[in-house]
């Protein structure tokens, strides 16, 4: 593991950029998620929570540096997956950055940036290797930093007809269904997402994705598709953007989770049960 100090002066810096300056970076499969520099990993992907660590300042034409305050971010380290570190700003190749029209990353070196695996998972290793000849770079949304924009959570989800059954990944197998809810928060019954608004509900680096085909759930890959667009409402429902709803059904002895049309009833509401921040 790469150790060093990320000093306070700059993290101090980062909240002191001019509101027109100040972006974050997410990877465009991953909305939500956004580039974190981590005082002891460098670079990851954290859900943006309109903290300091996310809060960059990024070349706005042609070349140039890509800053966190007053310190400028580089790849420092050996091997395939060298994550991005603040440094003193010196203008070499390798902290000049460019963002071209299909929103890849690359620096002077000719690394570019990149979220290992494209995957979901709180804290996933961001690097800057090499950039790829055989399949296009990874591509990122650019977004104006909002400090307030955001409300990250994950925790479980309860089946209001049946308290006791919470909305989980069926093990052994790849279904989503209800069981049991655990008194100990379990893995397979925990989902990360955003409370203001729409979005992906992410699972063990997945998304829970519907399919209108078959009338299921399962994690998948994450991507930005209706079928993985989630929203939680007032009234208990979880909805998705092709306006479906889950509604569990007895099958064969166990409860699947399935998709139908959104309507006002008990057996389509959850009470979502928050966990405590690690």
């Amino acid at each position: 593991m790469i150790r060093w100090p990320v000093p306070v002066s700059v993290l101090l810096a980062a909240l002191w950029l001019p509101p027109a300056s100040a972006r974050t970076l997410e990877p465009a499969t991953l909305p939500g998620m956004c580039v974190t520099i981590d005082p002891v990993e460098g670079s990851v992907s954290r859900p943006c929570d309109g903290s300091a660590a996310q809060r960059l300042a990024l070349p706005e034409t042609g070349p140039g540096p890509m800053r966190l305050g007053d310190a400028c971010l580089a790849p420092r380290g050996g091997g395939n997956y060298p994550p991005l570190v603040p440094l003193r700003c010196d203008g070499s190749p390798g902290q000049s950055w460019t963002i071209s029209a299909d929103h890849v990353v690359r620096n002077g070196e000719g690394r570019c940036l990149a979220l290992l695996a494209l995957s979901a998972r709180d804290g996933a290793r961001v690097y800057a290797a090499p950039c790829p000849a055989r399949y296009p770079p990874q591509a990122w949304r650019i977004r104006a930093f909002d400090s307030l924009g955001y409300a990250p959570t994950r925790g479980r989800l309860r089946w209001a007809p049946r308290p006791d059954l919470c909305l989980s990944l069926v093990r052994p197998g790849t279904f989503i269904g209800l069981e049991p809810c655990a008194e100990v928060h379990r893995w397979e019954q925990v989902f990360s997402f955003d409370r203001r608004g729409p979005g992906q509900f992410r699972m063990s680096g997945t998304c829970l994705s519907g399919n209108a085909g078959s009338g299921g759930l399962a994690l998948r890959r994450c991507r930005v598709n209706p079928e993985m667009h989630w929203l939680l409402e007032e009234g208990g429902a979880l909805s998705n953007g092709a306006s479906h709803c889950i509604e569990p059904r007895l099958t064969n002895g166990r409860w699947v989770a399935a998709l139908t049309l959104c309507a006002a009833i008990r057996e389509q509401r959850w009470t979502f049960e928050e966990m405590a921040p690690p």
